[in-house]
């Protein structure tokens, strides 16, 4: 039992420790600002924009309600006048101020989710999130429809000059994705993620010894405190799980409403992804083969050293602030340590653990003004690597610049920035950790070992139940706890109801595993050549919108997961560094 229990907090830490990139989709036109997405090259310097980025305090940033009406009435008007004769400059530019006043729309919606997360009881927030996020499904498929109407007018030729052709392909590729038929069923869905996530706040309790005891009350080394756990897990399942029910039934008549054959389908176009769920389940094939059997091994051989070095060390997320500007200061580029201290001088960062605040890390950009925000519920993450992640991903956002309505970001590509900056902080780790340092190297680097396996075996998870939306609750619970043995060598049947991406961001969590394998590439070089692989972590950095996963790999020199021996060679890196890098005589079973 506790061998077993053990087990499960090294794990299900993982689990909690996804992050996830957020906020609506980047809004404004940009005039051929993308990177190229097709053409192989020889991996080179992405062309780097100049990007203004005002000096702002978040607190001071004021909310103001969007004037949707208005910007609904210009849009009447510019779909009547792609129907009338001569408004060629007309029509162009009433079709940019209509996108110009849609960042705004976006970066109040923004504005206010980051409010919501900080108290999911504020009414006020979470009520404007609300009506916001139903209105971006509404005017999502006007874009399109006055986006159709022009491509389909006189205008059509000058449309594509001003616009782009990549504009106009991906505007083709979205309006498959969204209708409005399905926005009802959109709203019913964001009500009950709205409900998730204020429940996910609740403490839940059981009676032992006669006495109402929470997770923190327990003793999990004894019998009796572990099966008091699993009845609290069970009755947090209970709750969560009825929604998620609810959610699966909703999203399956999304998909099919938009002419899929089922949702996983739907929400792989929706990421944006330019790999298919067959590809996700031979790489997960490959995973299994290679990487469970050494993570096995690792978790019989080191759990206690990992264990005993996350438990004495008791440097926060915040401790961490300094030792990541000396490393940035030290051998990342000058931007790096300017993003840094934009966001410490703006305010753009909450390091807390408020009551009700949203439990979990995130990095999500408001786009109008041009600054990303970094979340972290400190009472979840305790750990400075929690914010050596985040900020992988606020620098990239930091680099992204002016985005437009239609423009795509890769949550394949994004979680590559995001690990692979913790993996390079590696040789921060003596000064850091101290004596802490071997074991919360190979705590981090068991803890990507684990992001590959769970982001595979949530997948994998999910792709059932969706193929299936008809499933019970207990049903579901049967096929995690299955799925998990594969993949971990025990069950897990309740827990999976606090991966938050699930709810929110369905189909989300295999990007945690292709991009660990890219990020493992990036460390696997710096082993032998750091500045290389510096080059190609910043160089990757500088992917920011409009061009896909496996393109941006091609671009940055790094291998395809899909059609390389890529996860046979990681493993190979990692029995190597455990041979080289760790002292086995401290490290016995």
């Amino acid at each position: 039992m506790k061998n077993r229990l053990l087990a499960f907090l090294l794990v299900f830490g993982i689990l909690l420790s996804g992050c996830t990139v957020a906020g609506p989709a980047p809004t404004t036109v940009s005039t051929e600002t993308t990177q190229a997405t097709t053409e192989a090259t020889l991996p080179t310097a992405p062309a780097k924009p100049e990007i203004a980025h005002p000096a702002l305090k978040f607190d001071e940033l004021e909310y103001v309600h969007p004037d949707l009406d208005a910007l609904n009435a210009k849009i009447d008007d510019a779909i009547a006048m792609a129907s009338e004769s001569g408004k060629e400059a007309d029509i162009l530019t009433l079709y940019q101020e209509i996108q110009d006043d849609y960042v705004n729309y976006s970066t109040m919606a923004t504005l206010a989710s980051i409010h919501n997360y900080l108290d999911l009881q504020d009414e006020y927030y979470e009520k404007e999130y609300l009506d916001l996020d139903a209105a971006g499904t509404k005017l999502d498929n006007r874009l399109n429809d006055l986006t159709g109407a022009i491509l389909d007018s006189e205008y059509a030729d000058a449309a594509r000059n001003a616009w782009g052709e990549d504009y106009v392909e991906r505007y083709e590729f979205h309006s498959k994705l969204n209708s409005k038929f399905i926005e009802t069923l959109s709203e019913r869905e964001q009500a009950l993620v709205t409900e998730y996530k204020k429940l996910l706040t609740k403490e839940y309790t059981t009676t032992l010894n006669g006495e109402e005891v929470t997770v923190d009350d327990l003793d999990l080394t004894t019998e009796e405190g572990a099966l008091a756990y699993y009845d609290i897990l069970e009755r947090k399942n209970s709750d969560l799980g009825r929604i998620y029910c609810k959610l699966v039934q909703i999203r399956a008549k999304i998909a099919t409403t938009l002419g899929y054959k089922n949702y996983t389908d739907y929400a792989y176009d929706n990421l944006g992804r330019d790999f298919a769920k067959e590809d996700a389940k031979n790489f997960s094939k490959q995973v299994k083969e290679t990487l469970v059997p050494l993570f096995s091994r690792w978790l019989e051989t080191y759990r206690e050293d990992i264990l005993a070095a996350s438990g004495e060390t008791d440097v926060s997320v915040a401790d961490g602030v300094p030792y990541l500007r000396e490393a940035l200061q030290a051998e990342f580029p000058a931007e790096m340590e300017e993003a840094l201290s934009y966001m410490l001088a703006s305010g753009l960062y909450c390091f807390d653990d408020g009551e009700n605040m949203m439990q979990a890390g995130f990095t999500t950009y408001m786009e109008g003004f041009h600054a990303p925000y970094l979340f972290i519920n400190t009472g979840v993450y305790t750990d400075a690597s929690t914010l050596f992640h985040e900020f992988g991903h606020y620098y990239n956002f930091y680099r992204m610049g002016d985005v437009g309505w239609n423009d795509d970001q890769s949550l394949d590509l994004a979680e590559i920035h995001s690990q692979g900056l913790e993996l390079l902080m590696f040789d921060r780790y003596s000064e850091i950790y101290g004596d802490q340092a071997d074991g919360m190297m190979l705590s981090t680097m068991f803890n990507i070992l684990s992001a590959i396996l769970s982001g595979c075996a949530e997948d994998e998870f999910q792709q059932k139940v969706y193929a299936n939306p008809d499933m019970t609750l207990d049903q579901m619970n049967l096929v995690h706890g299955q799925v998990y043995q594969e993949y971990f060598g025990y069950p897990s049947y309740y827990e999976w109801v606090d991966i938050h991406h699930h709810f929110e961001q369905p189909l989300y969590y295999i990007s945690y595993a292709t991009s660990a394998v890219s990020a493992l590439e990036i460390w696997e070089i710096a082993q032998t050549d750091r500045e290389s692989a510096l080059e190609t972590y910043e160089q990757i950095s500088g992917c920011t919108i409009n061009i896909d996963y496996r393109a941006a790999l091609n671009q940055a020199g790094l291998s395809d997961p899909f059609t390389t021996d890529l996860v046979e060679r990681i493993a190979a890196a990692l029995e190597n560094w455990e041979m080289t890098g760790l002292n086995q005589a401290d490290h016995a079973a």
